[in-house]
């Protein structure tokens, strides 16, 4: 008997795969809108998957709104087009609006993802909340000054 040498990944028939054919899936997983990092982020996150992919999330808030984000993906197109979906989502958005996000509505920008992918989904919106709760505690930090300036923006 011949040992079969596929990859985990192989249990899952990308060549095959609907998704893959999807206009929207496609358009972010190649060509992935706010991929990058930002120097000066007030926000920062990088979150790893239960599959091993990983993706970093940069944001810069200013008056509690999303002013700017990007996303550093490692991973399978899933994860990038995923990434890709939430930043896109939340750009503009004030920071209640982007945590209200779930991973269904990632899932509804690339037109459905598959069962088997949907935690490219959850990762992106969880590390988006983790940079959002970075950016809460460096604002918070704390000190007095800190929380009386958190009431400003």
């Amino acid at each position: 008997m011949e040992k079969d040498n596929q990859s985990p990944e192989a249990d899952h028939d990308h060549d095959n795969d609907p998704h893959l054919l999807n206009e929207h899936f496609i358009t972010h997983a190649n060509q992935p809108r706010h991929m990058g990092t930002l120097p000066n982020a007030n926000g920062y996150a990088k979150g790893v998957g239960v599959c091993g992919d990983a993706i970093e999330v940069y944001l810069s808030i200013t008056d509690r709104k999303i002013a700017d984000i990007t996303h550093a993906p490692l991973g399978c197109s899933y994860t990038v087009a995923c990434g890709s979906a939430m930043s896109h989502l939340v750009y503009g958005r004030t920071l209640e609006e982007a945590l209200r996000l779930t991973p269904e509505d990632v899932a509804k920008e690339l037109d459905g993802l598959p069962e088997d992918h949907m935690h490219c989904a959850v990762l992106a919106i969880n590390t988006l909340g983790e940079a959002i709760d970075v950016f809460y505690q460096k604002v918070w930090g704390g000190t007095k000054q800190a929380t009386e300036d958190m009431r400003i923006i």
